[in-house]
């Protein structure tokens, strides 16, 4: 009887062990996910400016900016206004063909490398960030921000031909004279209005603020959050030039 009794409370112990122990992982649980959507809430904005630059964002539907790649758009932008008398900015967006399914960032970042490459052999110091999205439906794409020293180019033209060549190249298209389509340049709204690309912000223009402030907002659409989240996981989702330290 003694016997039965204390296996009893053996099995009642391990029971409320075991009970504790589901409870408290809930609670756990519950309490990581609630940090976890506050800390997203902390990277997140709905406000129609950040730091004085306007962004994209729509307070009434709920269209938010991730601050720190707005943070990142603006540290690239202040250092290239440092280190070039006259900066040109430009975007462009790159796609994977129908069909063809690239699960990591290696074949962008290779091209991405070749084409910044191509770049600094121009004398052009660019700079650059870049954006992975991906809705759940679908693979994924690439946007891109690029600055560009405003001495040695003006137009677009130039370098979105040479990324397309380069991007064939990286997915092992075969060459074609006009290329796949596969790089974007950015030409055209996504309600089909045609748009300019190719701005050059000079300290001696008197609209500069307000171009570099087009220019920011236009960057901004990088930071938005709608299909972001969606790469698999542990896949970088931010690309960005690294800038140099002062004593570098």
């Amino acid at each position: 009887m003694i016997f039965a009794d204390n296996l009893y409370c053996c099995f009642h112990s391990i029971d409320l062990s075991r009970l504790i122990g589901n409870t408290l992982k809930q609670h756990l649980t519950s309490i990581t996910k609630k940090e976890l959507i506050m800390k997203r809430e902390q990277r997140e904005t709905t406000e129609n400016t950040y730091n004085n630059y306007s962004i994209m964002t729509d307070k009434e539907r709920g269209l938010s900016c991730n601050t720190e790649i707005l943070r990142e758009i603006e540290r690239q932008f202040d250092y290239a206004e440092n280190s070039k008398s006259k900066v040109f900015f430009m975007r462009y967006d790159v796609r994977i063909p129908e069909g063809m399914y690239i699960e990591d960032n290696k074949t962008f970042r290779d091209f991405q490398a070749n084409f910044i490459k191509n770049l600094s052999r121009q004398g052009l110091k660019p700079q650059y960030i870049a954006v992975r999205e991906q809705s759940k439906e679908k693979h994924q794409h690439y946007h891109v921000a690029l600055l560009l020293d405003g001495q040695k180019t003006q137009s677009i033209h130039n370098h979105i031909q040479t990324a397309e060549r380069l991007w064939d190249s990286a997915l092992g298209l075969k060459p074609r004279e006009n290329g796949y389509g596969l790089i974007d340049d950015c030409t055209t709204s996504r309600t089909g209005d045609k748009q300019i690309n190719g701005v050059m912000l000079r300290p001696d223009d008197l609209d500069m603020e307000k171009k570099k402030d087009d220019c920011f907002r236009r960057a901004s659409y990088l930071a938005k959050t709608t299909t972001k989240g969606n790469a698999p996981k542990w896949k970088r989702e931010v690309f960005s030039s690294r800038i140099p330290r002062k004593n570098d």
